[in-house]
């Protein structure tokens, strides 16, 4: 039952009137009853390594346990690979602001640090900063930050594709097109492949469940605004698990008006 029900629903009581439950979609409570059930193997596999201590290593175990445990249950889909529109050279998704948690942007910083010259890091620093200096406290509202490409999107390509955030993996459509309009008509109904987007979605809330458990705060964090704090900073990591608040003025803000935004996993 969305908000508008539950509205609906507490209005006719207070009149009197009798309710009337909506029909429900056996394909939404399948995918309710399996995002359950991730969230919390999630949640197992987390306090599972969380047990073993509190390091850049660990963490960054964790956010890789997630992962392979969402890929895990994606490898059941029986979808028809035409039948998503995603491909390499279509990104419009990646002009609308992106959520993520510190474990997962610590950890992507980390490995462009390992991975990346000296100059090529520097590059794609400058690049976050210099969206960061554009969107940076903006509401995740069309009206309020026009589609800005992600600075970590190169020749119409993500260039971290194989580290990205979980809300870039769960996101996709059936049609291009619809994303098109998206970046510019405030509400888009699109078709989606539901069951990419639960098991992203159980893994990491399962993984931010453990993180809550052991103190540590999975706050909803604005991607560009967190990656440069990550990045200007190689001990943002350690501090971060120290409890410092490394990422104050980052958290991601939502406009509970507004009707499209990228899903936050």
């Amino acid at each position: 039952m969305n908000r508008h029900e539950r509205r609906a629903k507490a209005a006719a009581a207070r009149r009197g009137q009798p309710t009337i439950n909506p029909t429900v979609d056996p394909r939404a409570s399948a995918a309710t009853e399996l995002h359950q059930h991730i969230i919390q193997a999630g949640l197992e596999l987390g306090n599972e390594t969380l047990s073993k201590g509190r390091s850049p290593e660990i963490l960054y175990d964790l956010v890789e346990g997630a992962l392979r445990l969402a890929e895990s249950f994606e490898k059941r889909n029986p979808r028809n690979p035409t039948a998503i529109a995603c491909k390499k050279g279509c990104s419009h998704c990646c002009s609308r602001p992106v959520a993520s948690s510190a474990p997962t942007v610590l950890r992507i910083a980390s490995i462009l640090r390992q991975t990346l010259s000296s100059e090529a890091f520097a590059s794609v620093l400058a690049r976050v900063v210099r969206l960061d200096e554009k969107t940076h406290g903006l509401p995740f509202s069309m009206s309020s930050r026009p589609p800005q490409p992600c600075a970590l999107l190169v020749d119409d390509a993500c260039s971290i594709h194989v580290i990205r955030p979980f809300v870039c993996r769960a996101w996709n459509s059936a049609d291009e097109d619809d994303c098109r309009r998206a970046l510019k008509e405030q509400a888009v109904r699109m078709r989606i492949d539901l069951f990419q987007r639960t098991v992203f979605s159980g893994a990491e809330k399962g993984m931010h469940a453990a993180l809550r458990a052991k103190g540590l705060d999975p706050v909803d964090l604005e991607f560009t605004a967190a990656m440069r704090i990550a990045m200007e900073n190689p001990d943002a990591c350690e501090r971060w698990l120290a409890g410092e608040p490394v990422f104050a003025g980052c958290e991601a803000r939502h406009d509970a008006d507004d009707r499209y935004h990228l899903p936050i996993a």
